[in-house]
């Protein structure tokens, strides 16, 4: 595992822990997984695919209505809350969380500005 990789990995595990999160996931745009806290049975690369068609379809929705695309995205469910926030433009952040309390917020933002650090100007696609 590159080292980039090992620390976006060390720092989902801390945001996770510091969050209450119930997973999370660093995304490049194109859907690869680029790092991952996720339960054990989960599908990774099915998680990286469609919270990137998310994030890409309301790209598309926002363009059609001629707005700039969104930065952060927050969809609400009984199971939770998926909130996936950009770092880089090739490269998002997203989380599950049970609520979305005060805690949740300031780690989010504190791990997506040591992510977009560790991610650079890596050529991430």
């Amino acid at each position: 595992m590159p080292e980039e990789s090992a620390d976006l990995q060390s720092l989902l595990g801390e945001f996770l822990q510091r969050s209450g999160a119930h997973a999370s996931a660093i995304v490049s745009r194109s859907g690869v997984p680029l790092a991952w806290a996720l339960p054990q049975d989960a599908h990774v690369d099915n998680f990286g695919t469609m919270t990137a068609t998310l994030f890409g379809a309301l790209e598309v929705i926002y363009t059609g209505l001629h707005k700039p695309a969104p930065e952060r995205i927050v969809v609400q469910s009984d199971g939770g809350i998926l909130v996936a926030q950009a770092l880089t433009p090739k490269a998002f952040l997203v989380a599950i969380t049970p609520t979305e309390s005060a805690e949740f917020s300031k780690a989010m933002a504190e791990t997506a500005t040591r992510a977009r650090a560790l991610l650079g100007a890596s050529t991430v696609d």
